[in-house]
């Protein structure tokens, strides 16, 4: 039972271990290396869900559709509502700033 248990917490060390450590040339000791994954702060944008949000809570009413448009250099999102009027509408969501535009 105690090698088991003993087996059991090596590895789950060695999979909590950093997948991202280097060797570095000539010394003996283990360096961390960040990931590069992640988005520049440049291009930070806003998901679906959120610009459905925003724009039922400006204008109220059911989301009908969320779809992605604009360019790479200009994303957008374009959002149809169904008021409780019966009206549909159609606005766009800049995927980075979140400002509303269009009716």
């Amino acid at each position: 039972m105690k090698k088991q248990l003993l087996i059991l917490s090596v590895i789950s060390i060695l999979i909590a271990a950093p997948t991202h450590a280097k060797l570095e040339d000539g010394y003996d000791t283990i360096r961390i290396v960040p990931a590069k994954y992640a988005k520049s702060s440049q291009s930070k944008s806003i998901s679906a869900q959120q610009a459905a949000r925003i724009v039922k809570s400006k204008y109220g009413g059911k989301v009908l559709k969320v779809s992605s448009g604009g360019s790479k250099n200009n994303p957008s999102y374009r959002v149809k509502l169904l008021k409780k009027n019966g009206h549909v509408i159609s606005v766009n969501v800049d995927a980075k700033s979140g400002r509303v535009s269009g009716r």
